[in-house]
């Protein structure tokens, strides 16, 4: 039997929610408001370009080994980010695509993808494996274009 936790993923999908929301105790009733709408109170425009750019680019970087342990500490806070974000994106956010957007296979498909090379992209790092890191990295680019030429076609390859 294994002694890593498991959880169902309606229960990490709340849990992620909520830890997402946690700053919004502090904002105006109107945030507030946001929340208890059941959405995401970021789009995921937002959410790509503040949480997931930085997280896989982050990734996808190292191409050398870290030799710190602030560096195997940064790719595990990317690949951490990177699992809670996928979850936000499965759902949607805010803007008026989104909820669309997420109900559809293939961005469900996209978002799976991702999800499971993020949590390979943790393992490796956990085990401080640099050669899974990599095979976890060439996993994760594929459903991210594919989804940038699908969903937002002038983000793929912009310079």
């Amino acid at each position: 039997m294994s002694t890593e936790a498991t959880f169902r993923p309606r229960t990490v999908r709340r849990i992620a929610w909520l830890i997402s929301c946690l700053p919004l105790v502090l904002l105006p009733a109107a945030a507030q408001e946001t929340a208890a709408s059941g959405k995401p109170p970021v789009t995921i425009k937002e959410l790509m370009e503040k949480t997931i750019t930085p997280a896989t680019n982050t990734i996808w970087n190292a191409y050398d080994p870290p030799t710190t342990d602030e560096q195997w500490q940064a790719l595990e806070e990317a690949a951490v980010t990177l699992i809670a974000a996928s979850y936000v994106t499965s759902v949607g956010g805010s803007g008026p695509m989104d909820t669309d957007w997420a109900k559809q296979p293939s961005w469900r498909a996209f978002n799976d993808v991702m999800m499971s090379a993020a949590k390979d992209a943790l393992t490796a790092v956990r085990a401080r494996d640099h050669d899974a890191l990599l095979v976890a990295s060439d996993v994760l680019y594929p459903p991210c274009e594919g989804c940038h030429m699908q969903f937002n076609p002038g983000v793929v390859n912009a310079q």
